[in-house]
Formats: C-alpha cells, structure tokens, sequence
C-alpha cells in the first residue's frame, strides 16, 4: 500500500476543476477547509481516500495553485484531528485501492474532487459500488445535481456537498429513503457562522434506513424445489431458445407459488420489513453455475437465478441456495437460514436371501474359528484319552516275577535249568488294550456333541469326563443358546444387505456393483463434486464415465425428480443433495423405501443478495431473531408435516401412508424401517435346505455302501462260479485219464 500512500498533496498533481461548481477565492478557501474537516469528523473514519485528478485546463481564472493551497490547509486539519489520509492522482491507482479494501471487508470512505458523472459507470463497471465504500462527492454548486442527468443507484453509496451561499454547506444522501430510485435527499447540513454541523453523526445508518422499506417491490427469483417452494409454471415450456436478459423477458413468463418452507419466511420477512415482492422465474430453472470457460466474455458470470442477481434483475433469491467460494465471488449471503449438510439417499437395503439365514447368526470371521474348533476337538479328545496307553504300552522283561511273598529270579534259574526245557519268562503287559477304533470314535463322539445329539459316554477316565463336560457346557451355553437366540431375532426381524452410508461404500458400489449417482443441474451439490478432493473428485470422474453408459446422463432436473427416480425401481441408482431436502421428498414416498446416508460435510443456506446489498445489515438482524427464538426450525418442521398430510390425503392406496405429522417432524438417521413379521415356512427353508442337503448326503453313501456290497457280492458270486467251473473242468480231465488209462490197461491185456 505504500505505492498509494501520500503524507501530503504535491502541488504537480492536482490540476483545475470545473469552475462552474468550484468558484473558490482566497477568502473562501480556509472556509471550505475547515468545513470539510468537520463533515468528516461528523463520519469518524479510520482513513479518508481522496481523488484529485490533474487538469490542465484554467477557467474562470482559478488557477493551479488556489486549489494547492486549500487542499494543503484541508489535509494540515485533517491530520491534526488524527485521521489518515490517502491521496491519488489517478484514477486506476484510486480504483486497485477500492478494490482491495473491499476485498478486506474494511470500509472505506472516498473525497472526490471530480465530476461523478465520469466516475460512476467505472465504479459499477467494477463493482466498486458497495456497503462498504461512501463516496463524497465535492459538487460545490448551490443546487444538487438532477437525476435525469446524474443517478446514483443502488448499492452505491453516494453524499454529494453543495454550498447554497458562503460558509455553509447541505449534505445530501442517496440512501437516506428504502426506496430503489436513490434519489439524493438532504440529511444535514453545515453552517460556519452558527453551530457547525446540524447533527451527529452525518448519516442515517442503514438499520435505521432500511429497517421499514415503506412498501417496495422487490423481484425474486423462483423455481419448483419441494419443500422450499411448490411452483406452478404458466403453459411454456423450460426448453424455450428465449433468453432471459432482460427485465421484459424475464416478467413475460409468469409462475405461481403455492407454498413451500421459503415462501413462509419471504412472507414473514415481508410483513417485519414493510415490503412487496414479486416472483420471477430463474433462467433454466435451476440456481445458477459459472458458465463454460468457452464464453470468454462472461466467464465470471453466473446461469439461472445467481444470474440475475449479479445482473442486477433481481434483489433476493432463497431456496436452499448454499454458501460456496465460486458464489461469494457473484453474490451476497445472510445470515443462514438452514444450517443443513450433504448426504445421498439410495434404494432401501433389500432382503438378503431366507436360505441362508441358518448362516447369519455368526458372522463371517467367526465361523471359521468355529469350524475350527469342532474340526480339532476330536482330535484333542483322542489325544487325553490314548496319551495314556500310549506311555504304557512297551513290554516289560521283568527279571524278578512275584508269587505272594515269594520272589523268583528269572536269571538265576535260567542257568540252573536244563537247555532242554526251553524255560521261557513270561512277559507282562503295562496296561490294558487301547479301545478299538479310537480315533474315529473321538470324532463322531465330538461332532454328536456340538450338534447336540445323543451320544454315550466314550471312556470313563477322570480327564476325558473332564473334558466331556468343558465340551458340553461350550456347545450348550456358549454355541447352541447364542446361535439359537440369534437365529430367533433374525427370524423375527430379517436381516438385509448392509447400507450404503458413507462416501467410500458409495464408491465401492459404482465401481463393483454398477451404482449410478446423479446430482441436480446448477446447485451447489453439484459444485462440490466439482470443485472438492480426494472421494469427491473420484466420484465425479465415475459420474462422468456413467454418462457413456447411460445417454441421460448424471443430471437431475431437481432433488425431488431423483428420488422419483429410486421409487420407480432405481435399486442401482443413488442421489447427492442436501440432507433436509432429500429427507422430505423421501417422506413424500415412503421412507421405508429409502436409505440417507451420513452426514457427508457441513452446509449452510442463506438468502442471496446482490454484491453490495445496503440493506443486508437489516436482513441479517431480523433473520437472526427468527433464527434465535425457534421460529425457523418450526417452519421447516410445520412445512413438513403440512406437504406430508397432504400426500397422505391424496394418496389413493393408503396403507402405503400410516405415518403421523409428528412422524414428518422427527430426525431419524435411518429410514429401514423394518416391521417385525410373524415366522413363516419361507424363514425355514434354510432349515429344510440343510436337512435336504443332509438326506442327500446320507442316500449318497446308502448308494455308495450298497454298490460296493453288492460288487463284492457279485464278485465273490463270480469268483466262486469260476472255481466250481475250474473244478469240474479238472473232475472231468481227472475222469478222462481214468477212462484213458482204463483202456490202455484192457488193451494191454488183451495183447
């Protein structure tokens, strides 16, 4: 800032004024400093700006230096009251400094030694025209300028000086009246020979300008946004080629509000602050987005209702219109009137499939260590049981065998006993015979265990009843009555796929299971997904590849058209919106059909002026009272309950609609609402299943078992055929040599 900053007035930059409305003389001119410092004292700024353009024409015989010497003399009493001073010679340095202070949100109060009629289009061109910018106009002459040739108009703030006779000075305002024109309007005045200044402080405030608009027709701009607004669109259509650029166009199509959250409070800000308003409808009937980079001219520029507001057609704009970086750089916000948040709403859970709710009671890390379990606890039971015989099998060559009291050395009587007798010591078994088939027994008797069936005792040593018992209570108390118990709720209450409810489930969805997320056009849902990191910026990329699949699109006319969209069978489908919005239009359809995620990130809604607004200080103050005592929420809550009783009225199936009003005001986070539903045969197919499964299993081996009999019977029936064949082969060959050798024997004796 040091570039602007000027300690004192350099006399090369100051040029003549025109001599028309600045007629100073020698005497005059402490005058007029001494009564410029008062009016500034009477606005106690932190820094006065001042602008004094170099001229280099002379008229009237006022020369350079007169105006030197009164500016040094007004600047020597500015800075002995202790206020800072700025001063430039030019008028692009002068509009930067604007321009940043404005950006600083610090007000800033501007001296002007110039015409305003060549500084006026420049500092609405630049929007430099605002609450927070006074600029002080020097017109010097006894009358005001008239409004047809020089019109201050809103939000600039104008005073302009005029000196009706010597040492005294009026003071006029254009916004000392509500009214749009800002036609300039005296509000005080200075007279050097009496008391100075009439009043203090110099200005009305705007609380007190603004607080009563005396019946001013404001222009609003409005679309169809159930719950904020229900609009009634007038026999044209919104794909119409006629632009909305002018005031005549946009008053040309006509809409009527029947109702909705923001029309109560328009209506309600209407009756406090003493104003009309007349509704218009937003271009494209949507909130408004920055056009396309291709429009290079009006690349700052904003679409739909955010439109008119920065062209100046329009003066609110409500309907849950949120607070975003690229909007505030358009528009205005007031004090917000929803503090709402993102969130996405998608097809209720649906029910997971009742045959394999025998499966569900567990989940799914658990069954295997359950499986685990079982599988390892035979095994376990065959080792505490043949540990035992196991040690004590070996046999033992005792050398010394006991006879009662007798003892009987084998070794001694070895060598006294004749080698004939063939003496051979007796062993001894350390135990008894390890039972037939334990192993197999060990796990069938543990299988019949967890299953709960009957089952005998498998061995009565201490340690397996022991372990017996752990056995049973684990399958009885810890097993049998928790699986059953759950088994029993889930049969009461069916379980159903796991909802979507956080942005990265969102993500898993479109990716795996084909999930496709619209957003409504223009809104600033849409601007998040756009302009956010990370999940965000993911998910947009997987909207925009949906569009290749799907020719609509991922653009939604309205919230309420997206969730219609779900309840006609969109069980793939998901919409981003605000919370509270999504929350009725599920209402209105039935919010057992539904599924609202978390809360996705904080937003707030306000009402949107233009850049500038005067009178959004007011605005603020009595949103902040409707805020504060509770009457905004029981707006919302009250617009709720009257939309769902009234599709409650019109809907023809009722049993579809059971819900109360207070049922529409409550805050749930889930809307599956699961009924609990009397057991039925379809809940135990699973049951059956099983059984099925099992009877099929059994016959399997039935058949398996009665093959492999019956192929060994053929095959020892065969086997013992073939035999009986092969022995009555070899009777008949035995029969034959005899028969042969009979008739040898004969013909020997004959011969």
């Amino acid at each position: 800032m040091h570039k602007f900053l000027a300690l004192g007035l350099l006399p090369y930059l100051l040029g003549l004024l025109n001599g028309t409305r600045l007629t100073f003389i020698a005497n005059d001119e402490s005058d007029t400093a001494i009564a410029l410092t008062q009016i500034i004292r009477g606005l106690q700024p932190h820094s006065l700006t001042i602008l004094a353009l170099p001229s280099k024409d002379v008229t009237d015989g006022v020369c350079q230096n007169d105006r030197s010497v009164y500016l040094d003399d007004f600047l020597h009493r500015l800075h002995r009251s202790s206020y800072k001073s700025v001063v430039f010679s030019k008028a692009e340095l002068f509009f930067q400094y604007i321009e940043e202070n404005l950006q600083g949100a610090n007000e800033c109060i501007s001296l002007i030694l110039e015409e305003p009629k060549q500084l006026l289009n420049s500092l609405h061109d630049r929007h430099l025209a605002h609450r927070l910018s006074l600029f002080i106009f020097f017109w010097g002459a006894r009358f005001p300028p008239s409004p047809r040739v020089i019109s201050f108009k809103e939000p600039l703030r104008a005073v302009v000086l005029t000196r009706p006779r010597k040492k005294a000075f009026r003071i006029y305002y254009n916004q000392a009246r509500p009214c749009s024109d800002s036609q300039l309007q005296l509000v005080n005045w200075y007279d050097g020979d009496n008391l100075g200044l009439q009043r203090i402080p110099l200005l009305p405030t705007a609380l007190s300008v603004y607080a009563n608009f005396q019946g001013r027709i404001f222009r609003v701009p409005v679309f169809h946004s159930p719950p904020w607004f229900w609009v009634t669109y007038c026999n044209y259509s919104s794909e119409e080629d006629e632009e909305l650029n002018n005031l005549d166009s946009i008053e040309k199509r006509k809409v009527w509000v029947t109702g909705g959250r923001d029309h109560r409070l328009l209506t309600l800000l209407s009756k406090e602050m003493n104003f009309r308003f007349k509704y218009i409808e937003a271009p494209g009937r949507t909130q408004g987005s920055i056009r396309s980079e291709n429009d290079r001219d009006l690349n700052d520029s904003f679409t739909g209702g955010i439109g008119l507001l920065q062209s100046g057609l329009a003066d609110f704009f409500l309907g849950d219109v949120g607070l975003s970086w690229e909007r505030r750089k358009a528009i205005e916000f007031s004090f917000f009137t929803l503090a709402d948040s993102g969130a996405f709403a998608t097809h209720a859970p649906r029910r997971l499939n009742e045959a394999l709710a025998i499966m569900r009671p567990f989940k799914q890390d658990i069954w295997p260590h359950l499986i685990l379990t079982i599988i390892f606890s035979g095994p376990i039971f065959y080792v505490i049981i043949a540990l035992p015989y196991i040690w004590r099998r070996r046999r033992v060559n005792s050398d010394v065998e006991h006879l009662g009291e007798l003892y009987f050395h084998i070794t001694y009587l070895k060598e006294i006993t004749p080698h004939l007798l063939k003496f051979k010591p007796g062993t001894v078994l350390a135990a008894h015979q390890m039972p037939h088939q334990l192993f197999q027994k060990c796990i069938w008797f543990a299988l019949r265990l967890f299953l709960k069936q009957s089952c005998n005792e498998l061995h009565n040593g201490y340690r397996a009843k022991f372990l017996t018992i752990v056995y049973w209570i684990a399958a009885t108390y810890v097993l049998a009555d928790v699986y059953s118990a759950q088994l029993t709720s889930q049969f009461a209450r069916p379980a159903r796929e796991p909802p979507i409810n956080t942005l990265q489930s969102l993500q898993a969805a479109m990716i795996h299971d084909g999930y496709r997320l619209y957003v409504e056009k223009e809104s600033s849902s849409l601007e998040m997904l756009e302009n956010g990191t990370e999940l965000f910026r993911q998910l947009y990329s997987l909207m925009r590849q949906q569009v290749l699949n799907d020719p609509q699109g991922f653009f939604i006319d309205s919230v309420e058209a997206g969730i219609k969209l779900i309840a006609e069978g969109g069980e793939d489908k998901a919409v981003l919106g605000g919370r509270e919005t999504l929350f009725f239009n599920v209402q209105q359809y039935g919010s057992k059909n539904f599924q609202l995620s978390q809360k996705l990130y904080t937003r707030y809604s306000a009402v949107a002026v233009q850049i500038g607004c005067p009178f959004l200080g007011s605005l603020n103050k009595v949103l902040m009272q409707l805020f504060e005592s509770g009457i905004l929420d029981k707006m919302t809550a009250a617009e709720y309950a009257k939309q769902y009783q009234e599709a409650a009225a019109t809907t023809i199936d009722k049993g579809k609609v059971q819900a109360k009003s207070s049922e529409a005001c409550s805050r749930t986070e889930s809307y599956d609402s699961t009924v609990i539903s009397p057991l039925n045969l379809r809940m135990l197919q699973g049951a059956f299943i099983a059984l099925g499964v099992g009877a099929l299993a059994a016959g399997a081996d039935l058949y398996n078992l009665m093959i492999r009999k019956l192929y060994r019977y053929f095959f020892f029936l065969g086997l013992v055929l073939l035999l009986e064949t092969v022995f009555i082969k070899l009777d008949q060959a035995r029969l034959w040599i005899l028969s042969t050798r009979m008739q040898w024997i004969r013909h020997d004796r004959e011969v």
